[in-house]
């Protein structure tokens, strides 16, 4: 902004000259003002500028969990890296997009970069070739380890099983792309697979096929759902894959900022105790640990190939 000061022409005489120099202070003492109000303004628009913008993450989903069921869990961990670093990176919101399409849908998504920031699943090797992996196992080892989820009329087939080539008598179920279907169909055991996921438990209370083998991470909840379909849980049968699957997050391979502050939170978190204190804080996790500790239990190692270079 530029202001002009016009002056009287300057007379001869002492009374045109004062007014001239009373004139030149006024505008003086106004120019000051002006420019220190212009300096604020400047300064504050600066501040608000260098203020960090708010990071939005959207998720598949609806958003609405149950504090025990598995999704609850994914969708805390998540908040609770973002918040682990909240006073380095900034604020952060969490939105759900509720496409209805499934894991296949999401990893479409997350490649293109469109429609969702972030995933959880089991780490294959063409989902680490296609995706960012937060290589931290969000299931401390527990999806590496399988439970046989069966019809109650089938206790005392399977309670003769003894060996994996016993085991592929009987049909198994799961879902298209799955990891452990894969595995299994890899395997040679014979496979039926559902539409969708709670279709599955439905199949199976129809005998459709013989079971549905579920992470250790997954029983105790399927038990509660699905318990009132006849369906329980083989006993002292599990299964463990001979190579390692992780369940991680994901991010788009070009979202290094993102895949970065979830890694940075989530080690945050496993050093100052809260993410073991989330991950224990859900009862199926607890029992699934407890099948683990259990003597009793008799565990078939399965040959995993879906994550070898």
């Amino acid at each position: 902004m530029m202001w002009i000061l016009t002056l009287p022409s300057v007379q001869s005489g002492s009374a045109s000259i004062w007014r001239a120099d009373r004139l030149l202070r006024r505008w003086g003492a106004l120019t000051l003002l002006l420019l220190g109000v212009s300096l604020s303004l400047g300064s504050a628009v600066a501040s608000t500028s260098s203020v960090s913008p708010v990071l939005t993450v959207t998720l598949s989903g609806n958003g609405i969990t149950n504090t025990n069921d598995p999704y609850a869990y994914y969708v805390n961990m998540l908040r609770l890296a973002l918040e682990k670093t909240r006073a380095t990176d900034g604020d952060f919101d969490i939105n759900f997009h509720d496409h209805g399409g499934g894991i296949e849908r999401d990893r479409a998504m997350l490649i293109a970069g469109a429609g969702i920031d972030a995933m959880w699943a089991s780490v294959t090797r063409e989902r680490a070739e296609k995706l960012r992996v937060i290589d931290i196992d969000l299931l401390k080892g527990l999806n590496n380890y399988r439970a046989l989820l069966i019809h109650q009329n089938n206790k005392a087939r399977f309670a003769s099983v003894k060996t994996l080539h016993d085991l592929k008598k009987f049909k198994t179920g799961t879902g298209p792309y799955w990891t452990d279907g894969i595995i299994l169909k890899d395997n040679g055991f014979m496979l039926t697979y559902g539409s969708n996921y709670g279709g599955l438990f439905k199949m199976l209370s129809l005998r459709r096929f013989d079971f549905f083998s579920r992470g250790l991470h997954e029983i105790y909840s399927d038990l509660a759902a699905y318990g009132d379909l006849g369906l329980i849980q083989a006993p002292h049968l599990l299964l463990k894959y001979d190579h390692p699957v992780h369940y991680c997050f994901f991010v788009n391979k070009e979202n290094t900022a993102l895949a970065d502050r979830i890694e940075r939170g989530l080690r945050l978190a496993l050093a100052d105790g809260s993410f073991d204190a989330l991950f224990f804080s859900m009862p199926g996790f607890q029992y699934g640990y407890s099948l683990l500790r259990d003597a009793q239990q008799q565990v078939l190692v399965i040959h995993n190939k879906t994550n070898l270079q």
